[in-house]
């Protein structure tokens, strides 16, 4: 295995993939007419419409780009990957276990029901503080965030 990405560096691409999901997932809406009536914002029929186009842009953004490059963006551009403990790159239900798990963890409208689950994000970033620095969302998933291997060896 490469060596484990540090939490600076994990929380850096994470924040950049939070800035880039969002705004695909807006265009994924907008591409597909979803927002372009009055009626895309009466009822709650257009809502989940919206949300599942939201999520279908998310999965765009990460599923995709972890399966088919083992990275998202934010990762990409800080020279991360993920791959499975052994070193070799996730396969998809992985990947998508992964997309998944992640944002659960960070959806208020759930703390509102469920205090205790606004502490989860807490719990999820001290377990990458462990030697292995894998957080509960790569346990979940069976992979580990390193640095890529090309850049390993440039700094070897």
């Amino acid at each position: 295995m490469s060596s484990p990405a540090g939490i600076p560096r994990r929380l850096l691409a994470t924040a950049i993939d939070f800035v880039v999901v969002p705004l695909v997932s807006l265009l994924v809406m907008l591409v597909s007419g979803v927002m372009e009536g009055v009626e895309a914002y009466i009822g709650y029929q257009s809502w989940i419409r919206g949300i599942g186009l939201g999520i279908a842009g998310y999965l765009l953004v990460n599923a995709w780009l972890l399966f088919t490059r083992s990275q998202t963006l934010g990762k990409g551009l800080l020279g991360l990957e993920i791959a499975t403990p052994e070193g070799t790159p996730a396969p998809f239900g992985r990947c998508v276990v992964r997309a998944l798990f992640f944002p659960l963890l960070y959806l208020p409208p759930l703390y509102s029901v469920f205090g205790w689950l606004a502490l989860l994000p807490a719990i999820d970033l001290m377990w990458g503080l462990r030697q292995d620095r894998r957080c509960l969302h790569d346990l979940a998933a069976g992979t580990v965030v390193q640095r890529r291997k090309a850049e390993v060896r440039s700094r070897a």
